[in-house]
C-alpha cells in the first residue's frame, strides 16, 4: 500500500478504508480512556462508536494494534457514531486489524466493494474495482492455459 496522493477537501472519500467490528481504548485526554467499536479504518482516518460524547475538534489518542497510540481530532458525532481524522497518516500494513484478516484476498475486496455500494460511495467502488480486476487470474488478451 504505500503512501498515496490525495486531493485537499477528498481524502476521506479517497482512502481505501478497511471495515471492522473490534473493540479498542480512545483517550479523549490525559487522564481517561474508554472502550470503543472501530468500525472501519483508513491511513486518514476511522469511524466508530461509543456512548461517550465527544467534542468535535478534540483531539484524541486511539489505541491501533500494530502502530499504538494514535493522534487524532474529531470531525463529527451523530448518535453514537463519530469520525475522527488522523494527524499524521497510518501505514494499514503495519495494522494488526487489517494483518489479521482471514480469507483469499480477492473475497475480501469483493465484500469492500459491497460495503462501498451499499454506503454510497462510488468512487470507492470504482477504486475497489479496479483492485478487483488486477486480482482476478485472467487479463484481457492474456490467457494463462
Amino acid at each position: 500500500m504505500g503512501s498515496k496522493a490525495y486531493a485537499a477537501g477528498d481524502l476521506e472519500r479517497r482512502a481505501e478504508r478497511l471495515a471492522l467490528d473490534e473493540s479498542t481504548r480512545l483517550k479523549p485526554n490525559d487522564w481517561s480512556s474508554l472502550e470503543i467499536r472501530m468500525l472501519d479504518l483508513s491511513p486518514l482516518g476511522f469511524r466508530g462508536s461509543c456512548e461517550a460524547r465527544l467534542q468535535p475538534g478534540g483531539a484524541i489518542t486511539l489505541e491501533i494494534p500494530g502502530l499504538g497510540g494514535v493522534e487524532a481530532q474529531v470531525e463529527w458525532q451523530r448518535g453514537n457514531q463519530f469520525g475522527a481524522r488522523f494527524f499524521s497518516e497510518i501505514d494499514l500494513e503495519r495494522c494488526g486489524w487489517a494483518l489479521g484478516e482471514q480469507g483469499h484476498p480477492l473475497a475480501q475486496l469483493l465484500v469492500q466493494r459491497a460495503q462501498a455500494r451499499a454506503a454510497g460511495r462510488g468512487g470507492a467502488e470504482a477504486q475497489i474495482r479496479r483492485r478487483i480486476l488486477e486480482e482476478l487470474p485472467i487479463r484481457k488478451g492474456n490467457l494463462n492455459v
